[in-house]
Order: C-alpha cells, then structure tokens, then sequence
C-alpha cells in the first residue's frame, strides 16, 4: 500500500497512530472510543463481533498478584520466560480465570502473548493449550503462516495414533476459518507413513460423512 517514496510520510503517521490505539487498548480509559476518534480512526464493531464481549474486555482488571504480573508482561516489553509461560498457562486454565482480560490481548493481537506462545511451543510443540492460544491469536491475525507451520510440526512430531488422530483433527477445524484443507494437506505430506495415513484416511472418512448428514 505504501510502496513509492513519496508514501513514506504517510506510512510513518499511520504507524504512530495504530501504535497509539494499541497503548489506548492496553490502558483501556473510559472514554475508550472517543479516545480513538481523537486519533482520526472511526471505531467499528464488526456484525460478528459481541459489543458486551469487547465493553467486557476494555473493563477487565487483573485481580490477583499473579495476574497482575501476566498484565505487567502483556503490557511491556520484558522477554518471555519459562516460568511466565508456566504462569500463564496454569492462569487461563483456571474455572475463575478472568477470561474477558486475557481476550483482549488476543483481540489486539498482542505481541507479547505471542512471543510467549511460539516460546512454549519451541518447547512444547505438540502441546494442546498453546496450540489454542495461537489459533485464537491468529483468528485476529490476516496471516496465518505462522500458525500452520506450527500445527504441522507438531503432527509431524506427535507418535501416538490417539493425540495425533486429535491434534490433525484440530488442525482441521482451526484451519478451515482460513480455507486452509489441512487434513488432505496431512494426507499428502504422509503419504508414505502408514500409521498416520491410515488415521488420516478415517477423519477425512468421518468429515465427509459428516457432510452427508448435514445436506441431508
């Protein structure tokens, strides 16, 4: 969009606004959308999006020292660590974890949420929750390069027909909001490999019974 010289200036400008909306979003003011209009950005609530979620989101508040500590992460510009991720992780997993909180870092696809996932999965690739983390994250994202990769290593590493059989049939679902086929995709890339193939060829069966029933 700004390739010529001349759009330099522009490009600039438009960059220190988004970066002042995203300091708007992390100190989340009550005036919150006049701030915005301020900065000439029309703030926009998408037809899918839930107004009460994000008004949810702009009024959540850490209430615990450890959330708190999460926040002064999310907030900053500190590197992620083992026991950050060990933090976050148990944090989000909790039944009273402040969910709209954590949301609006995903929502404004915040960097260091994301730095802390892709460690994690350096670590941890075929883990679960972190794999969700990044499918939520990148729901926000125009680019999910990234994420496919991710989720593709971690096929490629798991050996257990069970949780393998479970994460390419996660795979398949995250990645068809982007119109991404990753269960034929998994299906070519082990076409040699009998054992997961074989479970391959059984969701790509389950799917497209599935889609009987459903035309039906």
């Amino acid at each position: 969009m700004f390739d010529d010289d001349e759009d330099e200036p522009a490009f600039k400008k438009y960059q220190v606004q988004a970066e002042a909306v995203a300091d708007l979003f992390r100190r989340s003011p009550h005036n919150l959308i006049e701030e915005i209009e301020k900065l000439r950005f029309t703030y926009v609530v998408d037809d899918d999006e839930d107004a009460e979620e994000i008004n949810e989101e702009l009024t959540a508040r850490p209430e615990t020292y450890f959330q708190m500590a999460l926040v002064s992460y999310l907030d900053g510009v500190d590197a992620p660590s083992e026991s950050l991720l060990k933090l976050w992780r148990e944090e989000t997993r909790r039944k009273d974890s402040p969910f709209p909180l954590w949301r609006r870092y995903f929502r404004t696809e915040n960097a260091q949420l994301k730095r802390l996932a892709l460690l994690g999965l350096d670590r941890y690739p075929t883990t679960h929750d972190l794999l969700e983390n990044l499918y939520v994250l990148y729901s926000f994202l125009p680019n999910p390069k990234e994420l496919l990769l991710r989720h593709t290593l971690a096929c490629d590493l798991e050996d257990d027909p069970e949780r393998f059989r479970e994460l390419a049939q996660e795979f398949d679902v995250g990645a068809a909001s982007f119109g991404y086929d990753a269960l034929h995709a998994l299906r070519k890339r082990y076409a040699v490999d009998d054992l997961k193939k074989k479970v391959i060829d059984g969701l790509l069966l389950d799917r497209e019974k599935t889609k009987e029933i459903v035309a039906f």
